[in-house]
């Protein structure tokens, strides 16, 4: 058998001994500093990539928040748009009414006014109507008072009477009779019914009233019928 050189005596034995301890503590050291360096090198790869997962996935967020934010603004500024425009066409559909009511206001002013004016005509129409009627009984009073004989009489009186009573009540109704005797003739108010020589009125004018005119709220009623002064003839 071998001796083992540990177990060795004498200085050589304890030399290879010494060897042998310094050869296995320098593989030992090696190894030890071989197995930290590989340590330190995980280490470092894992811290690595431990960051790049921490970091990567914030990156990612923020570059999809920043995207998502875009969107929405993006959004949020068609639908303003979008709101402002159908505030455009309310506003335009508020004024188009707004005229339309306008419009129809007038219209229906004008149309009360034109109401009220038609109305106002037919009511003189038929007064003028009514009035020209009466006229007729006028008329008569005044030949009955022309061919009167006695005026003296309480029963001429008693007629006289009753023709003012409805003369007074024809001028409050805005009758008024046409001065026309000794007038100049104007054809607006007058119709001539004959001409006649006169010594003492000038030619052109009238010379006596054969039925009386009448206006009616200063609007003609029935003209007045008179005879005309004409020239006189020259001498044969």
């Amino acid at each position: 058998m071998s001796e083992n050189p540990r177990k060795s005596k004498g200085p050589e034995g304890e030399k290879i001994a010494m060897g042998n301890r310094y050869t296995d503590c320098g593989v030992e050291s090696e190894n030890e500093t071989g197995d930290m360096k590989e340590e330190s090198v995980e280490n470092i790869e894992k811290e690595e990539v431990a960051k790049e997962k921490k970091t990567k996935p914030k990156k990612r967020l923020k570059k999809h928040g920043t995207k998502n934010l875009a969107e929405l603004l993006s959004r949020k500024n068609d639908i303003l748009q979008a709101m402002e425009k159908q505030m455009e066409k309310v506003e335009q559909d508020i004024k188009i009414k707004e005229d339309k009511m306008l419009r129809m206001a007038a219209e229906f002013e004008n149309y009360k006014k034109r109401t009220r004016r038609e109305w106002e005509l037919h009511q003189k129409r038929a007064n003028a109507d009514l009035l020209t009627d009466i006229l007729g009984v006028l008329d008569d009073f005044d030949r009955a008072f022309e061919s009167a004989e006695d005026t003296e009489d309480r029963f001429f009186g008693g007629i006289r009477m009753i023709h003012n009573q409805l003369l007074d009540i024809l001028l409050k109704s805005g009758l008024t009779a046409i001065d026309a005797e000794h007038k100049e003739f104007d054809p607006q108010f007058h119709e001539a019914m004959g001409e006649s020589e006169s010594d003492e009125i000038e030619p052109g004018k009238v010379l006596y009233i054969v039925q009386k005119g009448y206006l009616l709220n200063d609007q003609l009623l029935r003209p007045a019928r008179v005879i005309v002064v004409k020239e006189k003839n020259g001498p044969e």
